[in-house]
């Protein structure tokens, strides 16, 4: 199974099915407003027993019980869901997974979120929606409801429409028109109107939002064991691999603790902090010395979440608009240095560089970059307008992300 994370992946792809059956197919225009009708009073009956008439209420209802989204897991399972998919999954803070339920004859898949501060593990979690298709569920098994009355294998596209009005998307395709409904990107309800059976037959009812009165769980401040055992370098490398940096007089391997920092006098600016970080998440933390400030993100791949001492900073810059502060960084590459006598230090190591001249006001020059966001950047001012020194060195960067 792959996990995704809440805030970069909130689509699902829904199962497509193979038709419906003679039966369903040969229901005319005529019999589904019926049927619809029949629908709406039943949902009338079920809004009695709980069932909302509107959609945005995020609700289903499945045979005689009414379910409310988001709900927690063992609420989900008391209501006779089982599966064997979740008890070795463990999810990090806004990262959901899509798991198959069973009940009887009747399969579905269900989005089991973490909105906790912590990891945890599945039975743990939230569940934010139901995924229901004619692949798994046959139709004129059980009676699935939504709000208003629109019952799965009766409502057609009119009469979706005239319950809940003009959706937020309609999709077209060549087997079935997809209905969304949304209040924003963590929270719809889709609905797939087969053009074989003319009736609804997919269901994706998702709200990715906290339970009212939910524990998102404690903050540790518990200093990790790394970064107990991180240690300073004694002195700047002469390697141009190695990912250091000089900074007010201190030498840092990147990544490099919060905690260190502030040992080295650079105070942390609470108003402009993240007051905690959660697991396998980052944050923002602000660093003041005397005028000068660091602001960067300060990431925790602890499975537990923390304060912004006891995360790690992955990214340092010093010179520049930012932080007047000499920086250097391995082989002697510092700032305020003339351009000719940084790109010789680079050639004579032997180290590929690329090098971005299209602004009218800088250069920008990378290199010893193995990774995403690992690598030095250092940056060339070539205007002449008393900023900076023409043809220098203005901005040294490293970073060496996790």
């Amino acid at each position: 199974m792959k996990m995704r994370n809440v805030l970069l992946l909130m689509a699902a792809v829904m199962v497509i099915g193979t038709g419906a059956s003679a039966e369903e197919a040969s229901l005319k225009p005529a019999e589904q407003t019926e049927a619809v009708a029949e629908a709406a009073e039943e949902g009338g009956e079920a809004a009695e027993a709980g069932l909302s008439d509107d959609w945005a209420d995020y609700q289903i209802q499945i045979d005689d019980q009414v379910y409310q989204f988001p709900m927690m897991f063992a609420d989900f399972t008391a209501m006779g869901w089982s599966t064997d998919e979740a008890q070795e999954v463990e999810l990090q803070p806004n990262q959901y997974d899509m798991i198959r339920f069973t009940k009887d004859d009747i399969k579905c898949t269900v989005y089991v979120l973490n909105l906790g501060m912590n990891n945890a593990m599945a039975e743990d979690c939230i569940v934010g929606g139901i995924s229901i298709d004619n692949f798994d569920w046959e139709l004129g098994v059980g009676t699935v409801t939504l709000p208003g009355g629109i019952v799965r294998g009766q409502a057609d596209v009119d009469a979706i429409e005239e319950t809940y009005g003009k959706p937020s998307d309609t999709y077209e395709g060549d087997l079935y028109t997809k209905l969304t409904y949304e209040t924003d990107y963590n929270s719809s309800v889709e609905m797939a109107v087969y053009k074989e059976s003319g009736v609804l037959e997919d269901i994706d009812v998702r709200n990715f939002v906290e339970p009212e009165g939910f524990d998102a769980g404690e903050v540790s401040e518990e200093v990790p064991e790394s970064v107990a055992a991180y240690t300073k370098p004694e002195a700047l490398s002469d390697s141009l691999e190695d990912y250091q940096m000089e900074l007010d007089g201190q030498v840092y391997t990147l990544p490099v603790p919060v905690s260190v920092l502030a040992a080295d006098g650079w105070e942390i600016d609470e108003k402009d902090s993240d007051a905690e970080i959660k697991a396998g998440y980052f944050g923002w933390v602000t660093l003041r010395k005397g005028g000068q400030e660091i602001r960067e993100i300060a990431v925790n791949p602890e499975s537990y979440a923390t304060i912004p001492e006891n995360c790690w900073v992955e990214e340092l810059t010093a010179g520049g608009y930012t932080l007047d502060a000499e920086g250097v960084l391995p082989g002697g590459i510092h700032t305020g240095m003339a351009e000719a006598d940084f790109v010789k230090i680079l050639d004579d190591a032997g180290m590929s560089y690329e090098m971005d001249d299209s602004s009218d006001s800088f250069k920008y020059y990378t290199y010893n970059e193995k990774e995403y966001d690992q690598c030095f950047e250092v940056t060339v001012y070539t205007a002449d307008d008393g900023y900076f020194e023409k043809d220098t060195v203005m901005e040294v960067s490293c970073s060496n992300a996790f």
